[in-house]
């Protein structure tokens, strides 16, 4: 490995650790899941906290931070026996953070102001959040979304228990933390919490652990 390679690998894994810091600080402020069809007077609580706006503004740039993780991920183990474990896990994370932007675009700028309008007595103004998030095409997406991060994330859960470049341990709280963020999320807004948390555990092993191999390449101390 080149040092320039290196490095870049070095930035992009910075980026996952960020991805991870911001999440357990992020889900906290942003409030639980709530379906604005299946209870909306906590849902509009919810969209009108008053830390909703500094919530989305770290959560949403995470998402496109934590792609680069996957990509240095990938880099840093390329041309090894689990390449390709590491490409499809990295490009099924990275669609899912895609696919996962538009709901987020909703929950984080529509749902405020719906949800004032919905107290002001324009409750057909509901139908815009739920038809975006819970049906038709926005509920096919966000479905999508769902689906190709736990694909995703299954295969980079196989990475790092196979890989000796790895910390083998953080394979089963990478798995946890998927499901965490992704199906029970909308169950229990505690485990989702706690998704953030074993998100942010994560990070930091792989990110030490690849900062420490290529330390040679780099001629750089090991961070910490």
């Amino acid at each position: 490995m080149s040092a320039r390679d290196a490095r870049r690998i070095r930035l992009g894994m910075l980026c996952f650790l960020a991805s991870g810091i911001i999440s357990a600080v992020g889900l906290p402020l942003r409030g639980p899941i709530v379906l604005p069809g299946e209870n909306p007077e906590l849902w509009a609580e919810v969209a009108q906290l008053s830390t909703h706006d500094l919530a989305w503004a770290i959560l949403l740039p995470s998402l496109v931070i934590q792609m680069f993780g996957f990509i240095a991920l990938y880099a840093f183990v390329k041309d090894t026996r689990e390449d390709g474990l590491a490409f499809w896990g990295a490009m099924l994370s990275i669609a899912g953070n895609g696919l996962f932007l538009p709901s987020t675009g909703i929950l984080a700028f529509a749902d405020p102001v719906i949800a004032r309008l919905v107290q002001a007595g324009t409750t057909e103004a509901l139908a815009i959040s739920s038809s975006g998030i819970e049906s038709g095409v926005g509920g096919v997406i966000l479905a999508a979304s769902g689906l190709t991060l736990l694909a995703g994330s299954l295969l980079i859960t196989l990475l790092l228990w196979r890989s000796p470049l790895l910390p083998r341990w953080t394979a089963i709280p990478y798995l946890a933390h998927a499901l965490a963020l992704t199906i029970l999320a909308p169950l229990s807004y505690t485990i989702e919490r706690a998704g953030g948390i074993l998100l942010l555990i994560v990070t930091v092993a792989i990110t030490l652990s690849v900062w420490k191999h290529t330390g040679s390449a780099t001629g750089a101390d090991v961070p910490g």
